[in-house]
């Protein structure tokens, strides 16, 4: 058992080496006018755009966090984000740092199209479109980045679990082929998460939360201000015994970046994070226990000692040149490094990696004229190399025992992107854009269960991604869209390998053609976005469970539709309800999925399991006059298929929750969180099987009836 004392000892010299080289400085610097920094806190303006009901679209309330070369500002951001012919939205933490926002399905709730669902702790499925539909481990379908660079490992799986949202000052969030002209390339489409920096958050702030499941976590920030520099300094500790027998997780996460004004037309910001992760794994369990015995785990899960742990580092920077006339350049470079010990099934056995992942990247975009019409473009190209040292041993109790696999894996890619808005009109923009994909995969399996392995094996995946839309504004605050665009996703080692369990096996990209046609906008006191998209995918690559404590098996099905409706409403019922400045909003979301195989030789036309048709989510908040909140939301999720034979499902559920905050001061504030009211239980996540029955252990209980609570104090 994982030892929550232990974790805050282990922190406590982290937190104390943050205060000690931050406070001195600043009143040093108050103090002595010879220091070195000679200008130390500057207070970032808040304002907002649009008082609106927020669903998570462009159009919404933002804070006017203070930007810069390297690092537009929220409303800037926002204001961009709209230039997107397609479904996109961006999420300022606002939305979410009152609450207790421990992964994404907290912090991506009213995002529509995203349906973000916890499996346990901090580890999130997450699927825009029906990407990663077949995924029930890691994360795989979404190009992620963290700042503009590349966050996925090379071969383009992830851990989003690495990521302190409470470092994040928004989420912008591309679906599907929008993702194209940052060089994503998956049906899915890209998340890109904006560290805070010291312009943006200037001050210092320490945050004590605690909550059920014997559930505390710390976290103290800074955001300096020099004279021609800032920096942004986190740390957050966290430790949690979980809802679910053998659950407990401890993790320590350390953020920062230093950006550094080299001219009046030219910025560096160099990125620094480093992780310490460690997560016991309540696994799967059947569709009954997860109904009535929730918090049960299966006896092997206990016996196995499964959990995973992961220290990481992360190095990056990116340096933005203004060349004049709305042109801009980013150049950069990064470097991660990983070590992952993850002792899972007796059949699997105990998976030990080192990986190191880097590459460069360059972009530029800007606008001109052609005659008299206007035209806008960005281009860029992104290099991603991965290497692997990865090694399965026998699972002694969670130790290594005799080594089974060793093998080196390494991944390369490169993305060439362009995307071109020429206005026909000052109102309609003819958009156009492509990419050139090229990625390959090598593995050298040198040992397989204790005999010589296979040898080296490779394959290489190359694509051209087109894309053509229209983006019309028919007045300011309401707009049209529609686009088509091809993507194309490459298997990852998990596919590839089977788990380290089986040798390097032929896959085929997955390769899709998607409409999308929609609008978003306000009018009024309404505000919304509504979206709809029809993908022909070939080459889907799939996975389902054979049997208990037996991997996944992947492969190529034929020909499926992926197709749904992505809706986001918002709507202000009422102003000066109580007093002058106050509001009752309600906010909706609701995404529609449709999957299914197009004439399948085994599946015929079976519906795709893995996402619930329906999903919805409300929410019915009041503000009294930005002091404090009460919100009452709602979740309601349909039947959703198990199996590919369609003979099996998990219910659907309906969950209630409420959130209030009040801000004592400037300087004090705090919240209180309350989630599944009603202590439903339901099925929050599962995998999928060829034909499920009642003894399948494919199913996450969902957490029951849990309370959290906060305080921030900013001096």
């Amino acid at each position: 058992m994982f030892c929550g004392k232990k974790l805050f000892l282990r922190a406590y010299p982290f937190f104390a080496l943050v205060s000690f080289a931050l406070v001195p400085p600043v009143l040093a610097a108050e103090e002595d006018n010879k220091n070195v920094l000679p200008e130390v806190l500057i207070e970032a303006p808040k304002a907002k755009i649009k008082e609106t009901a927020t669903t998570g679209t462009a159009i919404g309330t933002f804070e006017a966090t203070t930007g810069t070369l390297t690092v537009p500002s929220n409303v800037e951001a926002a204001e961009f984000i709209q230039r997107t012919p397609g479904g996109a939205a961006v999420v300022d933490s606002k939305a979410f740092e009152k609450d207790f926002a421990q992964n994404f399905e907290d912090t991506l709730s009213f995002v529509p199209g995203v349906y973000a669902t916890k499996r346990f702790a901090e580890e999130v499925r997450i699927s825009i479109r029906g990407s990663g539909i077949e995924r029930s481990f890691h994360q795989k379908g979404l190009a992620a980045f963290q700042d503009g660079v590349p966050f996925n490992s090379a071969d383009s799986s992830g851990d989003f679990q690495e990521i302190d949202n409470l470092t994040l000052q928004r989420i912008e969030v591309f679906r599907g082929g929008n993702a194209l002209q940052y060089g994503g390339t998956s049906i899915g489409g890209s998340l890109n998460m904006i560290t805070k920096t010291g312009q943006s958050h200037t001050g210092h702030q320490l945050r004590l939360e605690a909550g059920s499941d014997d559930t505390y976590r710390a976290n103290i920030q800074s955001g300096l201000v020099f004279e021609n520099s800032d920096l942004f300094l986190s740390i957050t500790g966290l430790t949690s015994n979980g809802f679910r027998d053998h659950a407990n997780q401890e993790n320590i996460k350390f953020n920062s970046n230093l950006g550094v004004k080299l001219s009046e037309t030219a910025e560096t910001r160099f990125y620094f994070s480093a992780n310490t992760i460690n997560l016991e794994l309540p696994g799967t369990v059947t569709r009954s226990s997860a109904l009535n015995d929730p918090k049960a785990v299966r006896a092997s899960v206990i016996t196995n000692d499964e959990h995973r742990d992961i220290d990481s580092v992360r190095v990056a920077n990116k340096t933005t040149f203004d060349l004049g006339g709305g042109n801009k350049v980013d150049v950069g470079a990064f470097f991660t490094g990983k070590s992952l010990f993850h002792p899972i099934t007796s059949f699997v056995g105990v998976i030990d990696q080192d990986s190191y992942n880097y590459g460069v990247f360059a972009q530029g975009a800007g606008t001109y004229t052609i005659g008299n019409f206007l035209n806008r473009f960005r281009m860029g190209v992104t290099s991603h190399f991965g290497e692997t040292d990865a090694a399965v041993f026998v699972n002694e109790g969670g130790q290594r025992g005799a080594l089974t696999t060793d093998s080196d894996q390494s991944a390369y890619n490169v993305v060439v992107y362009g995307e071109n808005q020429f206005f026909v009109t000052p109102k309609l923009a003819l958009i156009t854009g492509g990419q050139v994909v090229w990625s390959r995969r090598e593995v050298d399996e040198k040992l397989s269960s204790g005999a010589p392995g296979g040898g080296p094996a490779s394959d290489t995946f190359e694509s051209f991604n087109p894309r053509v839309g229209v983006l019309y504004d028919h007045t300011k605050t309401l707009q049209f869209f529609a686009n088509v665009t091809k993507s194309f996703e490459p298997p990852d080692f998990s596919d590839l390998t089977q788990g380290g369990t089986a040798g390097f096996i032929d896959l085929r990209a997955q390769k899709a053609w998607t409409f999308e046609v929609g609008t978003r906008g306000q009018e009024g006191i309404v505000n919304w976005e509504l979206v709809y998209y029809r993908a022909w995918l070939k080459d889907e690559i799939l996975k389902f469970t054979t049997g208990a404590g037996i991997p996944a098996t992947g492969f190529n099905a034929d020909e499926t539709i992926h197709q749904g409706v992505e809706a986001g409403l918002g709507i202000v019922l009422a102003r000066n309800l109580v007093s002058g400045g106050d509001s009752l909003k309600w906010n909706n979301v609701y995404t529609y999925s449709d999957f299914y195989f197009a004439g399948d030789a085994q599946f015929g036309n079976n519906r795709i399991p893995g996402v619930p048709p329906h999903v919805y989510r409300t929410e019915l908040r009041y503000d009294h006059q930005e002091v404090w909140f009460v919100a009452v939301n709602a979740d309601v999720v349909s039947e959703a298929d198990v199996d590919f034979s369609n003979t099996f499902s998990a219910p659907g559920y309906a969950l209630m929750g409420f959130g209030a905050g009040y801000e004592v001061n400037p300087n004090f504030s705090l919240f209180v969180t309350g989630r599944n009211l009603l202590d439903t239980e339901y099925i929050s996540n599962f995998s999928t099987a060829v034909t499920a029955t009642p003894a399948s252990a494919l199913f996450y209980p969902g957490d029951g009836r849990r309370f959290f609570g906060g305080v921030t104090l900013r001096f």
